[in-house]
């Protein structure tokens, strides 16, 4: 009857070591009675026969993403200081010189120019042919005329001077009135005068001149310059002068 207890404890051991899938092997006991241990078969739990649980969830609505700008309140105790210059980055005002001495200019004087008593008569220079020294006839080039006061009569005493130069040579003529030579005085009429200023015409452009002078050699007329042209139909140049 003592071994029944042993039997049932090597059964239930047994048991707990079948559900492990493992059949230990019992040690003989001083029995001889042999036991076997019942095979097991472990019948999985019937599926259809645990109950359906059905869960019904709501659709929620979708959630629109926004973004929210978050504003960090500045704490009342934070106090924004301005940057206080450095020593190296702080300019140093320089002194304004102010200038004492005033620049001060001299007056030049102004020169009125005094205006010529005498200037050309209209339509003067007029071109001649030679027709007072025929003898020489297109070996000569001149100018001649009269002087005229403002009311037409003929001036006396004044001299007329010619100069520059024709091609080169150099041209020095002058003439006082009232003139030597009566052949002269008759060919230009009253008070005429004639100089020289070549031996042949000659094409010169402002190279001579001619010019009045009073008895002192004070100009009374600007230098007139010359347009001389190499032709023999106008080797004498007539040219009036007329007081103003």
């Amino acid at each position: 009857m003592k071994s029944i207890p042993k039997l049932l404890l090597l059964l239930i051991t047994a048991l707990l070591f079948s559900s492990c899938g493992a059949i230990p092997t019992l040690p003989p006991l001083d029995s001889t009675v042999t036991i076997r241990t019942p095979q097991f078969t472990t019948i999985p739990p019937d599926v259809s026969a645990t109950p359906k649980v059905s869960i019904t969830t709501e659709e929620s609505p979708p959630v629109e993403a926004t973004e929210t700008a978050t504003i960090i309140p500045l704490s009342p105790t934070s106090t924004l200081l301005p940057a206080s210059p450095t020593p190296e980055n702080t300019l140093t005002p320089m002194p304004i010189a102010s200038l004492t001495a005033t620049a001060t200019s001299t007056p030049q004087p102004t020169f009125t120019a005094t205006p010529m008593p005498y200037t050309l008569q209209v339509m003067n220079p007029y071109y001649l042919s030679n027709f007072t020294h025929q003898d020489l006839g297109c070996n000569w080039m001149g100018v001649a005329g009269q002087i005229f006061s403002g009311g037409g009569q003929v001036q006396m005493d004044i001299l007329i001077k010619a100069g520059g130069e024709i091609n080169g040579t150099p041209v020095l003529e002058n003439m006082t009135m009232p003139l030597t030579e009566p052949e002269t005085d008759l060919a230009y009429g009253p008070g005429g005068y004639e100089l020289t200023l070549s031996s042949a015409p000659a094409d010169t452009d402002s190279t001579a001149w001619v010019q009045l002078f009073n008895l002192e050699g004070d100009p009374l007329s600007e230098k007139v310059l010359l347009i001389t042209y190499d032709d023999c139909q106008k080797n004498l140049i007539l040219m009036n002068f007329i007081e103003h």
